[in-house]
């Protein structure tokens, strides 16, 4: 009996340590996940006041930026993208915190060594999720607080400069009542320093038509100057000294200058920005008499004959493509790097990035799509007159209208219908679609469908926009576009036959196309975007003239009214977009 006693005595002590052991155990890890929970509610506490502080600073970068102009469509989605990543950031951790405490308080009195792994585990995977969210978010928001901050001081600074030239007006316009000066209207105030050549017909409310009149190039972007504290004269209202000059140019000292009449620089610089618009287009039309004299033999100014180097079909296109991307690609490399001061290397680098891949392929599809236009419009240009199938190719602007409208919702109004109906009407009528020989099928389905390609890369490229600076973009354009051609050689390498005339002619090409692209930039700068874009309508007039000039193609009266009917009609479409109101 005694044993017996014994044993159960020795037994309940047993008991009592191994209960004493759980509890123990229980309160350690209990005490060890309240303090995890703790850390977790204190990273939520500092991501939170981190959210309040980025909300209170995007508000007083919204003041300054309604202050300025307005905001634009652009910051309004960027900041709309912040506050969404903090309410996700807000919900993300409170679900993980709920979470987490659900499964520590719920299942905490079952299978203990199994909730202990099981916990650990599913705090592992917490931890290491919100880690990669953290960091992913940290880079994100660094990259948007930094974009945020340049676009900010590039805003102070032109209003310092908007600021200043007022100033110098109000200042001139009283010396001016006082002492019987120079007396005109009211000077207009422009200030372009941040103008962009956005490129595109019925994007959105602001677009404008594109400057690539022939679809050879995208002459339709120019670089964003990068505005500097150092290059602007700070604004003192005591200075009494009136300043006349070009805000964006350095200032390097106060004394006074002779009065200079502002409005009559402003004029000149239009002027001059509308002849290298107009040259621009010139030099455009010019490439698609090259492409083709290169396909069909031609009589060069009534003087000697010369052409017929190949003949037109699909893999010569795309080996006059290579061969022209060839010398183009390079050499628009040295122009961005040299000429407009950006680095297309790094762009391209930060492009392979993770969190922009999303943006290269997009970019690779408006290579992709601008390759298409290019070998169907050197297609046509073989087969048709250059003013023929230039003509066809402006259906693009009308094809933008309506993918504006199936994509984004922008539904064309009653003018811009009225509008579209004239651009189709001068097509036919340049087809001879009432009589007279009509042009080869196989050729107007070409010239459309560059048209069509040429309205998607359009579309496609305004998405890039936002995100990379338009010579970057165009340089990696090229670089892909040569990539997809030298793709096409096991297609066309048994049709390949080079000479000096073809590659002298392919040199040539290039030319027009870097000539054009930069007579476009330096002319959109001076005049305007929207204004460079009615020039730049006028393609196929300067097409028809150097075609009939150099090689004696002659079009019907109604096919000349035809394609004034299409440059007219472009014209208006890029006019109306100005003054673009919504449809009801």
């Amino acid at each position: 009996m005694e044993n017996n006693n014994i044993r159960n005595s020795s037994y309940e002590q047993t008991l009592a340590g191994v209960t004493k052991d759980l509890s123990d155990l229980r309160a350690n890890i209990l005490g060890k996940l309240s303090r995890e929970i703790l850390i977790l509610q204190a990273q939520k506490n500092a991501l939170t006041d981190d959210i309040q502080r980025l909300q209170s600073q995007r508000k007083e970068l919204e003041v300054l930026t309604v202050a300025q102009q307005g905001m634009n469509q652009q910051e309004i989605q960027r900041q709309q993208w912040i506050e969404q990543l903090a309410q996700a950031i807000t919900f993300h951790l409170k679900n993980d915190v709920i979470v987490t405490n659900s499964k520590v308080l719920s299942d905490h009195s079952e299978n203990f060594e199994q909730l202990m792994l099981n916990l650990d585990g599913a705090i592992r995977a917490t931890f290491q999720s919100l880690q990669r969210d953290v960091d992913t978010y940290q880079r994100d928001l660094d990259d948007q607080m930094q974009r945020m901050y340049t676009q900010r001081q590039q805003g102070e600074l032109m209003l310092s400069a908007l600021v200043e030239r007022i100033d110098e007006y109000l200042r001139r316009s009283s010396g001016d009542r006082s002492g019987g000066g120079y007396i005109a209207g009211n000077p207009p105030i422009n200030f372009t320093g941040t103008s962009g050549f956005a490129g595109a017909i019925g994007t959105n409310g602001n677009s404008t038509a594109p400057t690539a009149p022939n679809g050879n190039g995208n002459y339709n972007q120019i670089q964003i100057p990068t505005f500097h504290s150092s290059q602007f004269r700070q604004y003192d209202q005591n200075d009494t000294h009136p300043y006349t000059g070009d805000p964006t140019e350095p200032f390097n000292s106060l004394e006074s200058e002779p009065p200079i009449v502002q409005p009559t620089k402003r004029l000149n610089d239009w002027w001059v920005g509308f002849i290298l618009v107009l040259g621009a287009s010139v030099v455009l039309s010019l490439q698609n008499i090259l492409v083709r004299v290169i396909f069909s033999n031609s009589n060069i100014l009534g003087i000697f004959s010369f052409g017929g180097l190949i003949k037109p079909s699909i893999p010569n296109s795309f080996i006059l493509l290579l061969l022209r991307m060839l010398f183009a690609t390079p050499i628009m490399w040295m122009v961005a790097k040299f000429i407009f001061r950006v680095d297309v290397l790094r762009d391209f680098q930060q492009l392979l990035t993770p969190n922009r891949r999303l943006l290269f392929w997009r970019v690779s599809f408006s290579a992709l799509l601008q390759f298409a236009s290019f070998a169907f419009i050197y297609l046509a240009l073989g087969i048709l007159k250059p003013s023929l199938a230039v003509t066809l190719f402006f259906i693009f602007p009308t094809v933008t209208v309506l993918m504006a409208w199936f994509l984004f919702g922008d539904r064309p109004s009653k003018e811009r219908w009225f509008i579209i109906g004239v651009i189709y009407l001068g097509i036919m009528l340049t087809n001879n679609i009432l009589g007279g020989i009509k042009p080869e099928t196989w050729g107007v389905i070409s010239a459309v469908s560059s048209g069509v390609a040429f309205a998607g890369y359009i579309i496609t490229s305004q998405a890039c926009f936002k995100q990379l600076n338009p010579v970057s973009f165009t340089s990696i354009n090229f670089a892909i576009i040569l990539l997809l051609c030298l793709g096409t050689l096991p297609f066309t390498l048994a049709s390949i036959s080079l000479n000096g005339s073809l590659v002298f002619m392919c040199f040539l090409i290039s030319m027009t196309t870097l000539g054009g692209y930069l007579l476009t930039s330096f002319g959109t700068k001076l005049m305007g975007a929207a204004q460079a874009s009615i020039i730049s309508a006028s393609g196929p007039v300067f097409t028809t003239f150097l075609a009939f000039t150099i090689l004696g193609d002659k079009l019907d009266p109604m096919q000349i009214f035809g394609v004034f009917l299409v440059t007219g009609g472009v014209g208006l479409l890029s006019l109306q977009n100005i003054y673009k109101k919504p449809a009801k």
